[in-house]
Parts: C-alpha cells; structure tokens; sequence
C-alpha cells in the first residue's frame, strides 16, 4: 500500500462477489508516516474483465470499511488466529521445573513442551 510512503497492510478482507464485481480483496492500513487510516479495494468486473481499484483515507476510508463488513468472508487475521494452537502437539518432551516454597522445600512442576514452543502443565511433584 502506498500513502506518504509504501507500507505493508495489517489486515487483509476477501469479501463477496456482488452483481458486477468478482475477486474483491480490501487491504487495511494505518501510514506509518501521518497516521492515518489507509483503504484500498481490489475487484474485477465482470463484463469486462477490468481490475478497479478504490482508495479512501483517513474518515473516509473509516467509514468505506464499515459500510463493507456485511460483504467480508474471512480475514487475514482471522485465519492466523485459527492456526495457533494453544496446547503442544506432533512430538512432546518433558520439562521439570523445581521451585522451592518460602520456608526452603522444594518441589517439582512437570510440563509438556513441544518444538513450536507450547507447553501445558501436567502435574505437581513433591
């Protein structure tokens, strides 16, 4: 995306085909430079196979991105989201931490970790 500089867009949204446009992608932006709200729409006409593209800025692009949630499929966040995963998987290994309490005794907290760096608390050792 391109406003006072070329910047990245932190969120992309595929949105619905409508009567005369196919292919629709928005890209969300914020310029690094002034700060402002960066919209730039992607669709292709159907009848003529031309790629039209639509830019707002700043209120303007405010208000064009909610006027387009109701045509949103999914998003670029919304599938990173869905690949995390909070709990180890594929091969796991075996961590022993040993804490000590206020008076001196110690003891041992056992987890699950995984080479994506998950881990999940299994049990407590004395």
């Amino acid at each position: 995306m391109r406003h006072c500089c070329e910047f990245d867009a932190f969120d992309i949204w595929y949105l619905k085909d409508c009567d005369d446009f196919t292919n629709r992608t928005l890209f969300i932006g914020e310029c690094p430079i002034c700060h402002k709200h960066v919209s730039l729409l992607y669709q292709k006409n159907i009848n003529t196979n031309v790629i039209l593209s639509i830019k707002k800025v700043g209120e303007a692009s405010i208000t064009f991105t909610k006027e387009l949630i109701k045509h949103r499929l999914y998003s670029r966040n919304s599938i990173n989201k869905m690949n995390l995963k909070p709990k180890p998987y594929g091969w796991r290994f075996g961590v022993n931490k040993e804490k000590f309490t206020k008076n001196g005794q110690s003891y041992v907290h056992q987890y699950a970790v995984d080479f994506y760096g998950n881990s999940e608390f299994i049990k407590k050792c004395n």
